[in-house]
């Protein structure tokens, strides 16, 4: 999420980001979008014929990263469709968002991008596909049993012989009186997702929550105190201790998340936290290769581990919207594999 409230100005001097654009939808697009199936291929790396890029470069520039703000991105299993969120106006400010889809073209570019079938009404924001490709969580202030919604709640589509389904509210045990935002999912269900205010309050703060499933719905969410950090709340750096945007891996065993805790790089910095014998390892950030004096944020690990998808807003030569940006997890300080470290594997 990018951070949600203080000015443009105030984002670019200190902040960073918590996460957090409209189209009609023409009748053969739509009949594209409802004639995807789930893919069991496992791709090199999504969107990539060739080994993802040493150094971070701009992911589908001018079709995917325009001259707006993109919000999080996720893949199909088979790496040649995206969904991500658009917005015109910086989210936490704006708060509307609207969720696009392109394809991968035989030449390896990507498709005009359109708006998915069941976006585009209210404010919808943080796609994310799960391991299967049977459901699709997003964040959403969609009413609720008809009753209007200021906050932003998680939802889920579930994929359907015609295409996506409707949307379905993800219920209590998951959704709370704050905003839900990120939701991201292991193949074996458990939900990851960060929730916390509309602004710097002593009251609340960003922080990651996971909660496991249970019939059809999901057990009471539960707060990973390991990764979440607690610091006295400071009016002149009310952001200290917020983390959000967990990405969680397939097997559930490496999480990578937004911090804005000190000693980064910049605004928004990238995190990682291992699964190991039970327990998260104590975070290590990503280091130079992803962080900078800018603001990153939005993880989107491609399931063979090897290419980390980030957004990044350019801060230090004036505000310029978020773009998604791509790197091989090689190239980084932590190995994105459950061993953390260069070169080592599992533990």
């Amino acid at each position: 999420m990018t951070r949600p409230f203080t000015s443009l100005a105030a984002h670019a001097r200190r902040s960073r980001h918590f996460t957090a654009r409209i189209l009609v939808l023409s009748a053969g697009v739509a009949a594209a979008a409802c004639s995807e199936t789930p893919e069991a291929a496992e791709p090199l790396a999504p969107g990539l014929a060739v080994a993802p890029p040493a150094t971070a470069e701009i992911f589908a520039p001018g079709t995917i990263s325009d001259e707006r703000w993109q919000w999080r991105l996720t893949f199909t299993a088979d790496g040649k469709t995206a969904y991500y969120a658009v917005s015109d106006g910086f989210f936490p400010f704006t708060r509307q968002a609207t969720i696009f889809v392109s394809h991968q073209t035989r030449d390896g570019s990507w498709s005009e991008p359109y708006v998915a079938p069941f976006s585009g009404t209210y404010s919808d924001m943080d796609p994310f596909i799960t391991p299967n490709g049977r459901r699709l969580y997003f964040s959403s202030n969609r009413p609720v049993d008809g009753e209007a919604k200021a906050d932003f709640d998680i939802w889920y589509v579930e994929r359907t012989p015609s295409g996506w389904g409707e949307p379905v509210h993800a219920g209590p045990n998951v959704n709370g009186p704050l905003d839900e935002l990120y939701p991201s999912a292991t193949a074996s269900g458990t939900l990851y997702f960060a929730s916390g205010p509309f602004g710097p309050t002593p009251d609340a703060d960003w922080d990651i929550y996971r909660a496991e499933p249970a019939g059809r719905g999901f057990a009471l969410r539960e707060r990973l105190d390991v990764i979440n950090t607690r610091l006295p709340f400071d009016p002149a750096n009310p952001q200290a201790d917020w983390e959000f945007n967990p990405e969680i891996s397939a097997d559930g065993h490496v999480l990578v998340f937004t911090s804005l805790r000190p000693g980064g790089h910049g605004w928004g910095d990238l995190y990682v936290s291992f699964l190991h014998r039970g327990t998260w390892t104590e975070p290590r950030n990503l280091g130079p290769a992803v962080n900078t004096a800018d603001d990153e944020f939005h993880p989107t690990l491609s399931r063979d581990g090897r290419t980390l998808y980030f957004a990044r807003t350019i801060l230090t030569t004036g505000t310029v919207p978020s773009d998604f940006y791509r790197i091989d997890t090689r190239a980084l300080d932590v190995r994105l594999t459950p061993g953390g470290g260069k070169g080592h594997g599992a533990p």
